[in-house]
Formats: structure tokens, sequence, C-alpha cells
């Protein structure tokens, strides 16, 4: 892998409109660094070596700046606050119930930490599955430990009790099976009294936190891998007439009511920009903060499998899940902000940053036009969903750990490592990835530096050719070779607006992989496409999975892998459904939103070397004879720059069971992908060796179709990722390009 670069940055935004203010971030070890704003129009061709830079364009805030190196709000955890006293002569306990998912791990996590303003403490620390409790005041210090407490994803309560002179460390198994009762005394010299007691779970020493829109960031040390539950503070003297974990925590609600205290319930809060917060479920204390993203909506304690959903019982999901890797926001301070220009044209643009030793950062941002500016009548739709959830992503590692995959081979891992772009904890992990525990990354935010989103990103899987956002500039530099004039929109936009973000398009384009999205998103697709819009899908893989947002300034996405579906994870039983819009996640094939429904095709195989489309024959040409002028022969897409040909990587077919509308029309269809192309696994009930690859299986194809709306709307759609990269083959004078200019002058002509 290349060493990280010495110059990295991000914006606060994926998406702006002229006038409207950006907010630059950047990291550099080089301090003064050069800005500058341009127009990207230019895609990644082979032995081409123009930058993707076409013109640059003037703006107030370009110049010469000092960029500092910066740390990352990086891991996730939760603080809250007791008003009020707590005095270990007249009793005191605190605690939360644990599952942990790296006890073994011999790097100290801080489970539970109580802190007073003047600086003393009480630590209860997770070591190579010991326990400790350690009491540091002015007065003395001491340490109390059980060894070997606890087991990887068990359910234990752990807690701290004073009493007089004695300090109890105690842990209980929820099920005695996995584990017994444990507890340790000491003898304390002083009474611990503290004043405005301060519990920081999940990590220690919490510094700059910051209450934002949706969510909250800040620093800590010392995470903690795994879940936790109803962190509390009881005070007074604990009673002991219960005898199961259940009846405990009832009973601790009640205490806690009747004797002062308080309990924090981590259940997803539906409170719009404050859902962060945790409020308490007994006693009177302000909410907790969660902080950088726990993943909520997870299972607790309490959860029995008798309900799949915190929106039938949060008080089976009063837990969250905390990683030493969770971000939603770096925290950087800014570079800059500045106003963008005021007569900026609609476009795909990026803040370039240059180092003086020649490191530097593209960061892009997709213009869209003024309010009340007079609208082209073609509209390109940036992926920003998409993109955020593949950006940074280690696929390779997960690749690598596959007998069956050719990256298992050291060889071949290394010359993919070579082509990968650096990685840092700091600038957060893609929905691709694992936490360290191994459980999925849930969420994907745009404040960070996601160097696998630039212009100029070569993909590691690919010998040639660009993938993902770099791999749509071929169509925005194609468009212009051939003089359409669009307008750049994306996704952001239509999930915020709806349909009324296309108000004045007659065409949509969508670029080669609009993998992710919401509800809202597919609305406006359809409402467009039903009330006479043309859509030209022009990638592979679209329309897939069910993805939540949870800030629209920030924009950070949130997506749950479920059960099925082509995954690196697979989310936990009971842990489907998305805490930033209370509706299950998943596949959109489950929700009966089918691709097939909307465009046409869905997802049906991928991998493999790329192959053309083969005309499908006199029927085709005599449905759609405008789509077949200039074209010659029998094939479309016979070559690309990725794979070798137009139908490749990811791959999509008409299914009439899941969907596709009567009367549309099969132009073009791949066949004969090699063996490595293999059929989406959510096609199957049972495979058999073989029975599942591209020589064996007529249902991995690619099929490029397109039917017509009784509304007067229209679609199109190529069916495969490779599709874009073929456009520019032989300086777009080759079958790809003549079909998608025919599709779009029918589609203009028929407006």
């Amino acid at each position: 892998m290349p060493e990280a670069p010495q110059t990295v940055a991000y914006l606060n935004r994926l998406s702006a409109r002229p006038s409207e203010e950006v907010s630059l971030h950047a990291s550099g070890e080089s301090g003064q660094v050069k800005v500058r704003l341009v127009r990207l129009g230019r895609g990644l061709i082979p032995g081409r070596s123009q930058a993707a830079a076409v013109e640059e364009i003037p703006w107030q805030a370009s110049g010469t700046y000092t960029a500092e190196p910066q740390e990352s709000c990086v891991g996730s955890f939760g603080v809250a606050r007791l008003p009020g006293e707590i005095d270990s002569r007249k009793g005191f306990e605190f605690g939360a119930w644990i599952w942990p998912t790296l006890p073994s791990a011999t790097q100290a996590q801080t489970v539970l930490q109580m802190s007073s303003p003047t600086g003393e403490d009480i630590v209860v620390d997770l070591e190579a599955s010991s326990i400790k409790a350690t009491l540091n005041s002015s007065d003395e210090s001491c340490v109390a430990v059980l060894p070997h407490a606890v087991r990887r994803r068990v359910w234990s309560e752990v807690l701290v009790r004073f009493h007089d002179s004695q300090m109890i460390l105690a842990v209980k198994a929820d099920d005695p099976l996995y584990g017994p009762t444990m507890e340790v005394s000491i003898e304390i010299e002083s009474f611990v009294r503290i004043s405005s007691p301060r519990l920081t779970f999940a990590a220690r020493d919490p510094r700059e936190v910051v209450d934002c829109a949706g969510y909250a960031r800040g620093r800590a040390v010392q995470h903690f891998e795994g879940k936790l539950s109803l962190p509390y503070i009881q005070a007074g003297k604990p009673r002991n007439t219960v005898q199961t974990a259940s009846e405990r925590r009832r009973e601790l609600v009640r205490t806690i009511s009747q004797q002062g205290g308080a309990l924090w319930d981590l259940s997803p809060q539906r409170i719009g920009s404050t859902r962060y917060r945790a409020p308490a479920g007994a006693g009177s204390a302000e909410p907790a903060t969660l902080v950088n993203l726990p993943n909520q909506g997870v299972t607790g304690p309490d959860w029995d499998g008798t309900s799949l959903s915190f929106r039938e019982r949060p008080d089976h999901y009063s837990a969250a899940h905390f990683h030493s890797t969770d971000l939603g926001d770096c925290g950087w301070k800014p570079l800059f902000t500045a106003a963008l220009p005021k007569e900026l044209p609609s476009a795909l643009y990026g803040i370039e940053v240059v180092s003086a030793d020649g490191s530097q950062d593209t960061v892009p941002i997709f213009i869209c036009p003024a309010p009340g500016a007079r609208r082209k009548k073609i509209a390109f739709l940036g992926s920003t969903f998409s993109y955020l959830a593949y950006g940074n992503e280690d696929l390779i590692t997960f690749f690598s750990e596959v007998p069956e995959h050719s990256l298992h081979n050291p060889e071949v891992e290394k010359r993919a490592r070579e082509k990968q772009v650096a990685h840092s904890q700091n600038w957060g992990v893609s929905t691709y990835d694992l936490h360290a525990d191994g459980s999925g990354v849930h969420y994907s935010s745009a404040l960070r530096p996601m160097l696998d989103v630039r212009p100029d990103y070569s993909y590691w899987n690919y010998e040639e050719g660009a993938r993902g956002f770099a791999a749509d500039l071929y169509l925005l530099e194609w468009l212009e070779k051939y003089g359409y004039e669009y307008d750049v929109l994306t996704d952001l936009e239509l999930h915020l607006s709806g349909a009324s973000a296309l108000d004045g398009y007659d065409v949509l384009l969508t670029g080669s992989h609009p993998e992710y999205h919401s509800g809202e998103i597919l609305d406006a697709f359809t409402y467009f496409r039903d009330q006479g819009g043309k859509i030209a899908y022009l990638g592979g893989n679209g329309f897939y999975w069910v993805t939540g947002l949870v800030n629209s300034e920030a924009q950070i996405i949130e997506i749950r892998r479920g059960h099925v579906g082509i995954r690196t994870w697979a989310s936990e039983p009971g842990e489907v459904d998305l805490v930033s819009s209370w509706e299950p996640g998943g596949l959109w094939r489950y929700r009966g939103r089918t691709p097939q429904k909307l465009v046409g095709v869905g997802m049906a195989a991928q991998g493999g070397d790329s192959r053309p489309y083969w005309v499908s024959g006199n029927e085709a040409v005599e449905a759609a004879p405008w789509f077949f002028e200039g074209i010659e022969g029998p094939t479309i897409g016979e070559r690309g720059f990725v794979r070798g040909a137009a139908a490749g990587d990811e791959l999509d077919r008409v299914d009439a069971d899941l969907g596709t509308p009567p009367g549309t029309i099969v132009l073009a269809s791949s066949k004969d992908h090699p063996i490595e192309t293999q059929r989406a696994i959510e096609e199957f009930l049972q495979m058999f060796h073989g029975s599942a690859s591209g020589p064996n299986d007529p249902d991995i194809r690619a099929d490029m179709i397109y039917f017509e709306t009784p509304g007067g709307g229209a679609v199109f759609s190529t069916g495969a990722i490779a599709f874009i990269a073929s456009l520019l083959v032989d300086d777009g004078k080759n079958t790809s390009s003549q079909a998608l200019r025919n599709v779009i002058d029918h589609f203009l002509e028929m407006t």
C-alpha cells in the first residue's frame, strides 16, 4: 500500500449551490498549502497523463494557507452527569451491563469512569479478560482486580460499590451457565465523596465533546469494544432481594427512583437532531450524550428473540455497541470557510490542496444549479450515498482471507496493495469493513478524507480503468465531447427535496454504480419516470441496499446488511432496523421495491472479465430501430477500460417475476461470462458446485433494455458497471458510445 499522503482534506459537504458557504478542512505535515478551485471533467483513460481538472475557476478563497497535523475524533463513548453529591458514608454504587467483544485484548479498555471536577476518579477497566477497578483520590490510590471475570459475547453486570470504608468490585453473568458471580472487597482509608459526578462509559477522559445536528463528536482514550447497556449511578445502600438478572434491572430502577441516582437508557430515540441523547430511564438527570456514533438499535440484556425491532420493544434494545474505530466527524479545524462564486455553472468541481513538497489532494464537490437558474434538459445524478458506502474501503483484506479468491495468492494481493490508496484509522473506514472486534461498520460520513473518492483513483481490482466516483468522470467527459449540455445533482438533493429536485429536467442520467438509496430517493425516481421523465440507468448493481441518512448537512449514511445479499458482514440477529429512519434495512428486494420495478433490470452476478453485449435479434431491431442506427454488427461494447469490454464487474438482468415491466425490450445481452463471474447469492435457495458460475448459468448476464411508461416516461438500462468505462474507447468512436448517443437523442426528441 502506498504511504499515506502528507496532505489530506475534506469539505463539510459533497454538494452545494453557487454562493453557498463551504468549509475546507485539511491536515498537512509541510506547513503551507496552495488552494484553488478547478472544474473536473476528464476520466482516467489508460495511457493518458492529463489530469482530471479541465480549468481553474477564479475564487476569492484561492490562495496560500497553513495546514497543520490534525487529530480526528475516533472511537465512540458516552458521557453522563448526575446532579448533587454521592458519599460512601451513605453508600453508592455505579455500574453497567456489558457484552464484550474483545475481552482478551491486552490493551486496557475502560468500561466506566466516574470522575469529579476536582480530579478524583474511579475507573473500571477490562484487560486480558480481567476486570479491574482503580480509585484515584487526593488521599489514596487503590486497586481491586477480578481475574478472568468476563467472557466474550456474554452479558454481565459490572459494578463498583462503596459503603463506609469498603470498595467492592463485582461481576455477575446474566446466565450462570456462562460465568459465576465474582466479587472482591478492599478496605479504603478515607471516605469517597464526589460532587456533580461525571460518568463516562466505553472510554475514559473525554474532552472536546461537541453537540452537532443528529450526532456528537469528541475525543477520549482507552475505548471499550462491545455492547454496553443501562449505565447507572445508585445512591444509598443496595437491595439484595432479587434472583435473576432481569429482576435485578427492574429493582435497580425502583431503588434509584426512591433513593436517588440515575440510570440511562441507550435505546434509539426518535427525536430528530438530538436522537444521540440517551434519557435517564430512572432518577433525575440530564440525558447522556453518545459520542462518535456508537451503534444503537442493538439487542440488550433483556432481548429474548420475541421481537426483532427496537420499534416494537425498545426495552429489549437498551444497549449501544461501541468501537474504537467509530467515526462520525473527524472534527478538524477548518482551513477556511468561504462562499462559492456567485455565477458558478452547475458542474463537478474540485478543491485542490497542494503542499510545498508536491503532496496534494483534490476534494470533489457537485455544484447544483442556483435556485431559479435555467435548467438544462439533462441532469447527471452523482451517487454520493454509494460513494460514501465505499469510502476508504479495505476489501483487499476481506478477500485475501477467502481461500477461493485470487487475492488469497500473496503475489496477487501484493499487486493489489500497490494500487490501493492509503488508509488511516483517523480517516474512518467504509461500510464494507469490520471494526476491530469483527462487527460490521454501520455508518459512513462525508466529514473525513476519502481517498478513493477522488478523480485520479485507479481501482485496485482493475488492471486499468476506474470504478465508483472516478468512473463517473468518463460519462461527464463523454457528454462534453458530444456537446450535451447538462446540470449535476446528487442523490442527497432527491432525498431532501423529492421529485421537485428534478423539476425542469427531461432526462436523468445515473453513474456506473448507484447502489445505495433511501426510500425518498426511490420515490423521486419513480415519480419522475411516471410523470414523463426519461431515465438512463448506466450502471449495474443499482438500487440495492436500503440506506438511511443520519444528518443531511454533514451527510452521514447508515446501512444494515441484514442476512442476505452480496456482503462482507451480516447483521446480528434482531439488528436489521435503521436507527436513522426507523425502518427495516437490508436489500430493497426484500422490501418489495426491486430494481426491476424501477429500471427493468436488477442484480444478477458479479466478478470476472467483461464481455460485449450481443444484439437480441430482428425483434429488438424492429421494436427500437432508432437504437441501432449507426451500429453495425452483432455486438455492442466490444472493448472497454474495465476488464476488456462493456458488460462486466457487476451485472443486472430482466426478471418478470421481480417486476420487469411488460413491454420491456431486451435490446442486447451479454453471454459466456467466465467461471469467476458468480450469480448473486440472494438468487439461490441451494447451490451446487459450478452451478452458479458464468459458463454454466444462462442467467449470468447483463441485459440492455428499454421500456416506456403510460405517462410518457421511458427507461434505458445498461445493466453493467463497466458500461460507462467503454464510452471513450477509441476516442468515443465505438458501439457503446453510438448506442448512448442514440438513446439520449431519442429521449430529447420525445420531449
